[in-house]
């Protein structure tokens, strides 16, 4: 017998941090129950991204693809010889089982949508009235709008959000500088945990947010 959905709850970039992760499950009293939706960028920064979706694979957690999860497939897509030092670095994170991760994420949709509510990682290109003819690079790494979509992250611009108007609240990650947001439109989750910040969730059944604090500085902004 399927078990009915108990509420649906939002997290917000966690970048590898899976204690907080695991703090944050005990604070929302999360459950396989709950019909859980990560924001994107589960992995890269953070101590423990292979954790992460351990973690996501223990709750039956559906995930948006973030821009890190795409960096990541764009480095396998690349032989050894080929990939920098950098990207090697990046690889390492996953301790050998980066190809395993890579056929996880790539499995992943660029956005979910409900009746209600609609989920993408970095926002909405505006301009456009259908997901389907947003560009692939606006869905992952919007910040601001240049009215061209040439530059996504231009101090002085005005942000996505305000430069559109969506028939149902959009919730996504991808800007820690902005940390929450909490309009009836949209709801900004990234709150910077892996820069000391906090990881966070929402739940529009329950109309609500939960927070834990980042255990450390993972990474320096």
């Amino acid at each position: 017998m399927d078990v009915p959905v108990r509420r649906r709850v939002f997290i917000g970039d966690v970048h590898g941090c899976l204690t907080e992760l695991c703090d944050l499950e005990r604070e929302a009293d999360l459950s396989i129950r709950d019909e859980i939706v990560l924001v994107g960028d589960l992995v890269n920064k953070g101590p423990d991204s292979l954790g992460v979706l351990d973690w996501v694979d223990r709750m039956g957690a559906r995930c948006i693809q973030g821009n890190h999860e795409a960096k990541l497939l764009q480095i396998l897509r690349k032989s050894p010889a080929e990939q920098t030092e950098k990207e090697q670095r990046f690889l390492l994170q996953f301790r050998g089982f980066h190809e395993e991760a890579g056929r996880k994420v790539d499995a992943w949709p660029l956005w979910i949508e409900w009746p209600d509510v609609l989920c993408v990682h970095a926002g909405l290109e505006p301009g456009c009235a259908h997901l389907e003819t947003m560009r692939r690079k606006s869905l992952l790494s919007i910040r601001t709008w240049d009215g061209k979509g040439e530059d996504l992250d231009r101090p002085g611009d005005p942000a996505w959000f305000d430069c559109l108007s969506w028939p149902v609240p959009v919730v996504f990650g991808h800007w820690a500088m902005r940390g929450l947001i909490d309009r009836p439109d949209v709801k900004g989750l990234d709150t910077g945990c892996v820069y000391g910040g906090r990881l966070t969730a929402w739940s529009p059944d329950e109309g609500r947010f939960w927070q834990v604090p980042a255990r450390k500085t993972w990474k320096s902004l």
